[in-house]
């Protein structure tokens, strides 16, 4: 399988000879996995090799097996990297974008373009700083603000009753008469 060009040309032959969806998508993926690019892990040489497609491989039993990543509650793929007796867990984004996208303004995040935090394939991540991270996160939409955040009190026809009506100092319609007021007929949970 050395010769890309050959294995290519028949995928490329198979591919319109597949008769359903199902022969289509494994010749499909077939083609992305002959360009998958393998690349050491910085500090882990010759244990570790990372892919532009965001997955893992380890050398300690000299045969490169695929490592299966741990998905963290927040959605991020992590892998343990063992050397000496030493382990580290690690985020699988971040290895890809050390790995394979310079940072020469020295970034310190790694942003997920398409907002999948388990995508972790090279051409799905970018360096940002903190800022640039948040402001992509509100614009696409992961971030969440006013009553669809989720620590949220009231909702959006709590707080434009409230502004309609508000009177500063007034024993009905002041603060302390419309928190009592919303707190017992909007409870929201």
């Amino acid at each position: 399988m050395k010769d890309k060009a050959k294995v290519a040309e028949l995928l490329a032959a198979l591919k319109a000879q597949t008769t359903n969806r199902y022969e289509f998508n494994v010749v499909e993926e077939c083609e992305i996995l002959l360009n998958e690019e393998w690349r050491d892990v910085k500090g882990y040489e010759g244990l570790y090799q990372v892919s532009n497609l965001g997955r893992i491989r380890s050398f300690h039993n000299h045969y490169g097996r695929i490592l299966k990543p741990v998905r963290t509650t927040d959605g991020y793929s992590q892998v343990t990297l063992t050397d000496k007796g030493k382990q580290i867990i690690t985020r699988l984004h971040i290895l890809v974008a050390q790995t394979f996208i310079p940072n020469p303004e020295n970034k310190p995040q790694v942003n997920h373009l398409d907002g999948n935090r388990a995508n972790c394939r090279v051409d799905n991540l970018e360096w940002v700083t903190p800022k640039e991270n948040i402001q992509h996160a509100y614009r696409t939409g992961l971030a969440k603000s006013g009553s669809d955040h989720p620590r949220s009190l009231l909702t959006a026809e709590q707080v434009r009753y409230i502004r309609r009506v508000y009177k500063k100092g007034d024993p009905e319609f002041g603060m302390s008469a419309l928190g009592k007021k919303i707190r017992r007929t909007y409870r929201r949970y």
